[in-house]
């Protein structure tokens, strides 16, 4: 007989083999919530000394949370997650750190006393819940600061330099500036907490800062134990870490949203350290280190007032495959660091096949014009938002250091892009926005009219490896084409399946760069933001938000921002999201996509760039057209008046039922029988045999023709059993299906 698997996971089970005993159960009693059980583990702890009652303790706990399933030990193995985060690696430093800062003498030798690590983790999660909370963000920060899509770093140019530590912000007056730019409501409330960090081997001293404040009113369905499925609201926590590097003038900033990020790097320099963000606002800088993959050698440029004798990298660092896997090569300043790698690791070597370079140093001589002294500067190059220029106590150093890397085409600073020339590219990004790929030629930009320097400068782009291949449309040659290096410069070389040459094309067209979709996304809803009555953005798909309301008629509107509705599946699956929230009303769902169903749920769709207000215009939306379009399909979003479908594409189209909310078919299937339930309703016999229903088809179901989530939505809803077996109708507001056997014919998938 098989063994059974066991549902305790595997944080748990060390948590149980390896912690004291009295410390892992009562880290595992922990009970956060009414919805978690009660496991009632054994209570008599054994003497520490038993060796053998401790063992069998042990094996005690592990039996009575066998009887449980996973679902019911889930939150239990979260939390063990997280209390061994904190007793391995740079997590112990982690908790060590923030104990030191906040705990006063007797608590912290408390926290010592403990026998191991993993117990002062346990320890400090029991005992002092808001410092090991606190422990968790720094530890998070730490590892958002080598690599973290939710990590920005800012460079602030001060005057003077501010001598600062943690007591010395007002922790008060920061919260306020901080909530107040990101317009919280006044029930939200946004704490700041501040802590010395002390210098490390990799780091210098410096301040860090929580920042913690509440999210969007949002919901999820809950299962009740009667079957009922209700509703909990909650509001969910945001958390922002702020770490402020004085030596650097740097500060690095950790937070879900890009607009999170830079307001609160925005108000810590207002606040803390005096700074004037509207005369110079705070810079982020991205190094691009991809150039090293085809050649590690630099050419000095030329910049007017230095003359160079050279520029070395003399380290490279890159990764193998995980960020935990290192290769590094460094020689001296006389060495020529691509012949060193060519001897030693091949022609072809691993620095053209990294999986990401993580650091960088480049050694310049250089003299002034006129000066005979000789000078040396060495810059050095942390992964894409790192480098050590900013620490240079020379401004005239640290301004040739930039200069020198955005001529190798290594930097690209932050510059916020204008609100107005944010308007004039509105439909653009609305486009970009739409794409399926969050990839983009350069080609593909400049169709659209678009200037790829510009925003990556504005965030919106990060700029990623060229193409590899080329379409080719010659009369001799037909297909993909390689692409290679050429001698023109700012050309590539375009070379056929048999190696043939098949001209040269602008490197800038083959050129890849990644869109930024949060911060995209982010600049879209502030862009619409004056056109609702009430905001309340939500993300409820990536593909879905829930904007707010807009009001008409003087009643609150919901306002939703779709795209990709040009993709059938897509539209389905959110049309099944909209269904589910009928209880908010007719809304509107602005589409960034042309091709679109007319309704999705019950709400109208229409497509927001055809709705834009004229350039002389204030607002940047015709706000008489939007509720024109809104009434003219409001019936239809209430079913209509007859039973009804209606193709908007080849592949798309909506039933509409009096009474029902619209909804989306995907597919000539779908649409095909839906369409011959509707001929059959009208004619007076609404069922319709299964063989002459999926006649043409390969299935020989309905329930076939739709994925099973969508089916179980729409059974007994739109669709369900004739009066005789094997037979369906479509299911109108008076009549009711009727229960009889299950049909031969239907398949069950």
């Amino acid at each position: 007989m098989a063994r059974k698997a066991s549902p305790i996971g595997p944080h748990v089970l060390a948590l149980i083999e390896d912690a004291r005993v009295d410390l892992a159960r009562a880290a595992l009693a922990v009970r956060e919530g009414d919805n978690e059980p009660d496991f009632k583990l054994p209570e008599d702890v054994p003497d520490l000394a038993d060796e053998e009652g401790v063992e069998a303790f042990r094996q005690a706990l592990v039996e009575t949370l066998s009887d449980f399933d996973r679902d019911d030990l889930r939150p239990a193995e979260q939390r063990s997650r997280r209390i061994r985060a904190l007793a391995e690696k740079k997590g112990v430093t982690s908790l060590t750190t923030i104990v030191q800062q906040q705990l006063d003498n007797t608590r912290s030798q408390e926290f010592h006393r403990q026998p191991d690590e993993l117990c002062r983790s346990i320890w400090a999660y029991l005992h002092e819940r808001e410092t090991f909370e606190d422990a968790e963000s720094f530890h998070f920060a730490r590892q958002f600061r080598d690599h973290g899509k939710l990590y920005d770093a800012f460079e602030v140019e001060l005057e003077n330099q501010v001598a600062l530590d943690a007591a010395a912000i007002d922790e008060k007056a920061l919260a306020s500036k901080i909530k107040g730019m990101l317009e919280l409501k006044p029930e939200i409330s946004c704490t700041v907490k501040a802590l010395d960090l002390p210098a490390t081997d990799t780091h210098p001293a410096s301040i860090m800062l929580i920042v913690r404040h509440g999210g969007p009113l949002s919901s999820v369905y809950d299962h009740r134990q009667d079957g009922r499925r209700g509703t909990i609201y909650y509001r969910p926590p945001n958390e922002a870490t702020l770490i402020y590097t004085p030596s650097m003038r740097q500060i690095e900033v950790c937070a879900d949203s890009p607009v999170v990020r830079q307001t609160v790097s925005d108000s810590f320099a207002e606040v803390a350290l005096g700074h004037d963000i509207s005369q110079k606002p705070l810079t982020w800088k991205r190094y691009n280190l991809s150039r090293f993959r085809s050649s590690l050698l630099l050419q000095p440029p030329e910049i007017e007032g230095y003359a160079f004798e050279f520029a070395r990298v003399i380290e490279a660092e890159i990764r193998l495959g995980t960020w935990r896997r290192k290769l590094q090569l460094k020689v001296t300043v006389d060495d020529d660091i691509q012949e060193v790698a060519d001897r030693y690791l091949g022609a072809r070597n691993i620095f053209r096949r990294a999986e990401a370079f993580s650091r960088i140093t480049i050694a310049v001589a250089y003299n002034l014009i006129g000066d005979e002294k000789q000078r040396t500067l060495n810059i050095t190059i942390a992964g894409t938002k790192s480098c050590n220029l900013q620490s240079k106590p020379d401004p005239e150093e640290r301004s040739l250091g930039f200069a020198l890397l955005k001529e190798w085409g290594i930097l690209s600073a932050f510059r916020q892009i204008a609100h107005d020339d944010l308007r004039a590219i509105f439909p653009q990004l609305v486009q970009l926005h739409d794409r399926i790929e969050d990839e983009v030629s350069g080609s593909y930009l400049l169709e659209l009219g678009l200037d790829p320097k510009r925003l990556i400068e504005g965030g919106l782009l990060e700029r990623c490896d060229r193409q590899d291949v080329v379409l080719i449309e010659d009369d001799d040659v037909d297909g993909e084409g390689a692409v290679k290096p050429s001698v023109t410069q700012g050309m590539v070389k375009a070379v056929g399946p048999f190696g043939e040459d098949v001209g040269k094309r602008p490197a800038s067209d083959v050129e890849m760069f990644a869109v930024n979709a949060q911060w995209l996304h982010e600049t879209l809803m502030r862009l619409m933001k004056p056109l609702l009555s009430k905001r309340a953005a939500q993300i409820l798909d990536p593909d879905l938000t829930l904007v707010g309301a807009i009001q008409i008629d003087e009643a609150d509107v919901p306002v939703y921002f779709a795209r990709r509705l040009n993709d059938p599946n897509a539209a389905q699956r959110l049309d099944l999201m909209l269904r589910a929230r009928d209880t908010a009303g007719v809304g509107i769902v602005f589409a960034a996509s042309e091709e679109m169903p007319s309704h999705l749920g019950p709400n109208v769709v229409m497509p927001l760039l055809s709705h834009l207000a004229s350039a002389d215009e204030e607002m940047l939306f015709a706000r008489g057209g939007i509720e024109l379009a809104y009434r003219d399909g409001l019936s239809l979003a209430r079913g209509g008046v007859s039973p009804r479908v209606v193709r908007t594409g080849k592949q798309s189209g909506t039933l509409f039922i009096p009474g029902r909310e619209p909804l989306h078919l995907a597919g000539n299937d779908q649409l095909t029988i839906f369409e011959r339930l509707v001929v059959a309703a009208a004619k007076g016999s609404p069922d319709v045999q299964v063989k002459a229903l999926m006649e043409g088809f390969e299935s020989r179901s309905p329930q076939q023709a739709f994925r099973k989530e969508t089916w179980d939505s729409i059974r007994d809803v739109y669709i369900g059993k004739g009066a005789k077996n094997g037979y369906w109708r479509l299911l109108l507001i008076a009549q009711p299906t009727e229960a009889v056997a299950e049909p031969t014919e239907e398949v069950t998938v």
